[in-house]
Parts: structure tokens; sequence; C-alpha cells
């Protein structure tokens, strides 16, 4: 029975298990006695044929050491209704090998500075109290430390032009976040592309996603609409958007071009001034 005919979730499952086994040099049977079932059964949840129950998950993720990594997957991929979509999203960030994402309305929310954030969360929810703003600003950047911190995830970044002439804050906010995005590139941690204003056809004009690949589960789309983000795992969908970032990216400008144009912009922000819309 192939991947395609058994039900995802639990090949997700299965293989983060898998994964998660074999990175500690543990055996079936061994697992199979610290949870108190057969080796048939261990391996008929890592090939994705059936289910671990959530106590068993619990006993596996203790015994593998873990951390509560096998938890929060299983919760994602069982209990999607309970789980903010955010969170969710999060989640399948800091688990993958390469995440590939489009954006063109905003800094996507692990190159964020701080006080871009502090902007951009409480302009898109004004009911937030200046306490709930402080805690998810904190949270935010907190993330973006724990998941661009190793050399991996690798990170693909496109953004329109539009992106980094928004006005958010200040002009001074502006410049320090535009320094932060030239220093990631620069430090060749995140492949920056910034995509030219006028350029047509444009392939992302449908808004935001992102495309996330882990070294044990399917690749994973995410889009993003105006209430919810979405994800799916389905085949042809994954390969059609990883199709469009392709074209994205081979219509963006070189990383360093980005740089370039990024600098122009920091001199006219760090100037006071706003620059012209796309400004060419």
């Amino acid at each position: 029975m192939g991947d395609q005919e058994k039900e995802m979730p639990n090949v997700r499952f299965g293989r983060a298990l898998y994964q998660a086994r074999k990175s500690r040099g543990k055996t079936q049977e061994w697992l199979a006695e610290q949870i108190g079932c057969s080796k048939s059964h261990i391996s008929s949840v890592e090939t994705g044929a059936r289910p671990l129950q959530p106590v068993d998950v619990r006993t596996a993720d203790d015994s593998l050491g873990q951390g509560g990594r096998l938890l929060r997957l299983h919760r994602e991929l069982y209990e999607p209704r309970t789980l903010d979509w955010l969170d969710k999203f999060h989640n399948l960030q800091a688990e993958a090998e390469l995440i590939r994402e489009y954006q063109p309305i905003l800094i996507p929310g692990l190159l964020q500075t701080p006080d871009y954030a502090a902007q951009v969360i409480p302009a898109g929810a004004p009911w937030f109290t200046p306490e709930e703003v402080a805690k998810r600003v904190e949270t935010r950047i907190g993330r973006s430390t724990e998941i661009l911190g190793p050399l991996t995830p690798h990170y693909h970044a496109v953004l329109d032009d539009l992106v980094v002439q928004r006005r958010v804050g200040s002009p001074a906010i502006m410049a320090a976040q535009c320094r932060h995005l030239v220093d990631l590139a620069v430090s060749g941690r995140v492949l920056l592309q910034l995509y030219p204003w006028g350029t047509w056809p444009h392939p992302g004009l449908n808004g935001p996603l992102a495309l996330i690949s882990s070294p044990y589960a399917p690749d994973v789309l995410h889009v993003e609409s105006v209430y919810l983000g979405q994800t799916s795992d389905d085949i042809s969908a994954v390969r059609r958007y990883g199709m469009l970032f392709a074209r994205l990216q081979a219509d963006a400008r070189s990383t360093a071009d980005s740089v370039e144009f990024l600098r122009g912009l920091i001199e006219v922000y760090d100037d006071g001034a706003w620059p012209g819309v796309a400004q060419v």
C-alpha cells in the first residue's frame, strides 16, 4: 500500500516516529517494549498503516527524549481544530529542513525585528491590549531566534518590492528592518530575493504562500487568507505551487541586487523620508 493510499496524518506521524527512533539508535523491539506493544505494531505505525494511540505517543516521546515534539505533531495532525493556525504553521517551520516563502504584503514573521512586529501586530488586531501585543512580539521574536539559530532550516524568501516600502511605523523602524534583512542575506543564512515592481506576468497575485519540506514527512503547502491560514500536503497542490515559487525566484532580483536595492532604501529611510511607491 503506497503513501497515497494511506491516511496522510498516519504517514507523517509514522515517518516522524521512525526518524526519532533512528536518531536515538533504538530498535523497533526496544520501542515496542517501552510502549507495551508488539514490534509489528511499531512497524505498522512507522509505515503509516495505522495510528499510534495518544497515550502511547506520550510514552514514545518520553522514551525517545523528544521534549514534546511528537506530542505537538500528533496534536497538529489529529486534533487540527484545537490548534491555532499560527501555532500549527510555526510548528511546521520548526520541524522543517527547507522553507520557501513568498510574501507580497509584509515582512515574514521569522524575519521581522521587534520594533517592526510591535507595529504590525496591533495594526492588524487593534483589539489587543498593550500587554497582549508585547507578549505576541516576544513569542514571535523567540520563534525566529529558535528557528533561524541553527544552520537549518534553509530559508528561501521572495518579497515584493512593496513589502519593504510599505509604511510600517517610522522611517527609523523601516531602516532597522531593512538592515536586518541585509544582514541575514549577506550572512547567507537566508536566500533573499526582492520581486521588482512592474514585472508581468506576476505569478504571486494570489497572495502569500509557503512550501515547507521536512526530512521525515511529505512536503506541505501553507497559504494565508484574511482570516485563517490553510495547510495541505496534497501532492498535486504542493507540486503546482512549487512551480509557482520557482517562477517567482526566476523573475526576482538576485540576492546581490536585492541587497543593493535594500541599501538604497536604507539611505532614504535614514534621511527620515519615505521612498516613492515601487521605487525604481
